[in-house]
Order: C-alpha cells, then structure tokens, then sequence
C-alpha cells in the first residue's frame, strides 16, 4: 500500500510532466509560427536587398556573408532563361521546387512556400523572386532552414523544463514531509486511542484543513475521556449500589441462622433484606431497560388516551416521597389527549417527578404544568431544588453520569438516560433549564400524534 506521501510526490511529478509536454507543443507551434511569419517577411526584403547587388564583384561574396552570419542557415541560388542554376554563398540541399515554379517566376511572379501545409518532415523555406540582369529574366530563390533555430530553441526549453521539474520534485518532497508529518503525529495519537488511551492530544498550530482535523480529533479525544471517566464512575457506582444491598441481606441472613434473635428483630431484618432485595431488582430492571431501548427492536405500543390523568396517578403513587418531606405539589394540567406508548410514558414523568423530589429540600415545591404550543405537547416538572451546573446539564442526559459525585443521593445515573430514549422514541425532544442552587426545570415537548410513516423502532 503507498504512503500518502509517495502519492504526493507521484501526482506532482504526473502533473509537471503532462504541463512540460503541453508547455513543449504550444510554445513549438506558437515558435514556429511567428518565426516564420517574421522570417517570410525578412526572406524577400533581403531577397530585394541581394537584387540591388547582384552583377557587382562582390555580390558572391555578400552572399556567402549573409549565410555564415545568420542564425538560420540560407542559400542563394539564381536561375535563369535557361533554367541553368548558380548558387551562391553557402551551398544547401537541393530546393525543394518544380520547373513550374521556376517559369512563374520567371514570367514575373513571386513564389514563397511559407503559408503551404508542410509535411510530417522537417521541409525548408522558399522565397522566389524574378528580376531582370542584362535584358535576361532570372528567378532569385531564397531557401531558408528554420530547423536548426527550433532545434536550439528546443533544447534550451528542454533544459529549462527539465531543470524546473528536478527542482519542483526536490521542493515538493520537502513541503510534502512538513504536511505530512501532523498526518503522522495524527496516526500515531489514532493508534493510542485505539488502544484505550483517550488522554491524547496532539498540537498543530496552523489554521489550515490539518489544523481543523487536530482541533476535531482533539475534541473527539476530550469527550472520550469524559465517557470513559463516566463509565469508571458508573461502575463503581453500580459496585457500591450492588454491595451495600447484598452486605445487608448477607448480614441479616447470617443473622436470621441464630436462634436468639427475637420475632420483633426477626420481622425487622426480613423487612431491610426484602427492602435491599427491591433495590437490587429496581438497579437490574433500570439496567435491562436502558439496553431494550437502545437496541434497533423496540416497537411502541400506540394507544390513544389522557395524558394528564397519567400524570396525576404518577404524582399519587410517589404522594408518600413528597409528603415525607413536606413538599408542595403544584399541577397546572390541560386536558390533553395524546398518542404513545403508555407505559413508556408513565416512566418519563416516574423518573422527573421522583427526580424533582428527591433533590427539592424539605417544604420545597414542584410544579409539573401542561401545555399545547405549535401542535404539540410541552410537559414541564420544576422544582426549587440543588440545581445543576452549567457544565454538567449537557452530560446528565447521557447514560452512567450523575451529578451527585458524592453519592449521598441514591440514584445509579441511568434515569434520565433512559427517559431520553423513550422521548426520542416518541419523536419528542427534552432539556433543562437550571442554575446551581435555583432549581431545575425539565422541558418535555411530544407530538400529539406520532408519524406513523416512521419507523417506530427508530431510535
């Protein structure tokens, strides 16, 4: 498998090559077209030029001066009437021309081949012009070989590319290692998580895609270590609630084995181990809910009925709680009708309102009101209790925290967990309004109606 890295460095050097091989046409044809249509133009001016000094002694000399001197080699070559050739200056291949050619010059005509198509082989330039010596007509054809300028003009481009690419390879490796390296420290810190270790963080200065990538990864390692740190507490949570009920019952059994102890103890300690016992199944029954709710079957048994109704029985059934501790019990109840899951529900408003009680103080107050707002269900159950901090709401929701670290209200943390699951099931949506040492209050909203056109398993 490549490295990231070697797909860099392999995709740059793809990418130069395909932009040196674009860059070599382009700049080739666009070369070659304006050299000759300057060289066209340079072709018969000096043609006019070589006219003016032919016959003179020195012509052949001035020919053979503006071969050796020009970057493009030329040759001159004269024919006449009798289509008899002189070249003059520096000798060149045979010209490419037909004695068609030759008489239309003769007669007069210029020639040049510079706008004709030319074939897949290197072809020479061709000016022809006619003038008159002596009464006699003679065709002057200038031939011209480009090739040897695009040849140099070619190398000195290929050097250039080549030279760029080489160095374009060398600087992208060096940038590629300064990129890849946080991808690096990334996977590392990756395999470290993975092996349980979530206190991980990894630096990353610059605000760039990598930085954002750190900044998530270093959140994502942040919450996982507040999850793992709650599902220490949670266990040992669960270890204290499991223990203090079976030391009791294995203390009051042993205790039961001796003869001496009286009917009136004996009556009180089957009261504390029955008592212990309901706390143990309360715990396992919390435990079995919260995994059926979080597994993908759980269907709801939809009925239509009286929502209020069902939360003042709730309110009955937990009277012995509130009035042992002298608290006022307020319900503003709408008469509403809703469809849900009924025993689903009924365990929403038992964990709120046993919730609300259990950390409102003695004569305290909750008030638990109903509501319609925009089609739908909005309960509310306040208290005027201990309150929650603001860094603790966003986590009471979750399965295994509890506020209280202390442990001197009972509770195993999985009562707002599950009823969360069970709003959600319902399509609804709860939260909290709290503020240490001011109470809390809890915002239940659900449709009327369940969408039927859901799946009601849908967590």
């Amino acid at each position: 498998m490549k490295s990231i890295y070697v797909k860099l460095v392999l995709s740059f050097i793809i990418t130069i090559l395909l932009s040196v091989v674009i860059t070599v046409v382009v700049t080739t044809f666009l070369s070659k077209q304006k050299l000759e249509m300057r060289l066209g133009q340079d072709m018969v001016k000096m043609g006019e030029d070589f006219i003016d000094l032919y016959g003179a002694e020195d012509s052949d000399k001035a020919a053979r001066f503006l071969s050796n001197s020009s970057f493009i080699h030329f040759s001159f070559i004269i024919i006449d009437d009798q289509h008899k050739e002189k070249v003059l200056g520096q000798p060149g291949p045979p010209i490419p021309i037909t004695p068609k050619e030759v008489d239309q010059v003769l007669e007069g005509k210029r020639y040049s081949n510079l706008n004709e198509e030319k074939s897949d082989r290197p072809q020479p330039n061709v000016v022809g012009l006619p003038f008159q010596e002596n009464g006699r007509s003679y065709a002057l054809f200038i031939q011209s070989h480009p090739q040897r300028q695009f040849s140099v003009i070619q190398d000195v481009q290929n050097i250039q590319l080549i030279t760029i690419l080489l160095v374009g390879i060398v600087l992208f490796a060096y940038v590629s290692t300064i990129i890849i390296k946080p991808i690096k420290r990334l996977s590392t810190a990756m395999k470290v998580v993975g092996k349980g270790e979530y206190n991980v963080q990894v630096e990353h200065a610059a605000n760039d895609e990598i930085g954002l990538l750190t900044k998530n990864f270093n959140q994502m390692t942040k919450e996982l270590n507040k999850i793992e740190t709650m599902r220490q507490e949670f266990i040992a949570s669960v270890s204290h609630e499991i223990q203090s009920p079976l030391t009791s019952i294995r203390g009051f059994s042993a205790a039961l084995k001796d003869d001496i102890v009286s009917e009136d103890k004996k009556i009180q300690y089957l009261t504390i181990i029955e008592k212990e016992s309901t706390r143990l199944s309360q715990l396992s029954s919390n435990l079995l809910k919260l995994a059926s709710l979080d597994s993908e079957h759980q269907t709801l048994m939809l009925q239509q009925y009286r929502l209020d109704e069902q939360i003042r029985h709730v309110v009955m059934a937990l009277e012995p709680q509130w009035i042992k501790k002298n608290i006022e019990i307020d319900l503003d109840l709408s008469n509403v009708q809703i469809e849900a899951d009924k025993d689903l529900l009924e365990q929403v408003w038992l964990n709120l309102v046993t919730n609300a009680i259990k950390y409102t103080p003695e004569h305290g107050f909750v008030t638990i009101s109903i509501s319609l707002k925009d089609e739908k269900i909005e309960v509310k159950v306040k208290d005027n209790g201990i309150g929650i901090a603001e860094e603790d709401q966003k986590y009471i929701f979750e399965s295994f925290y509890k506020v209280d670290k202390s442990r001197t209200l009972k509770g195993s943390g999985l009562g707002l967990a599950i009823t969360k699951k069970i709003v959600r099931l319902h399509e609804g949506s709860i939260h909290v309004e709290s503020k240490s040492d001011q109470g809390s209050t809890f915002i239940v909203t659900l449709p009327i109606q369940k969408n039927r056109n859901k799946k009601d398993s849908s967590v």
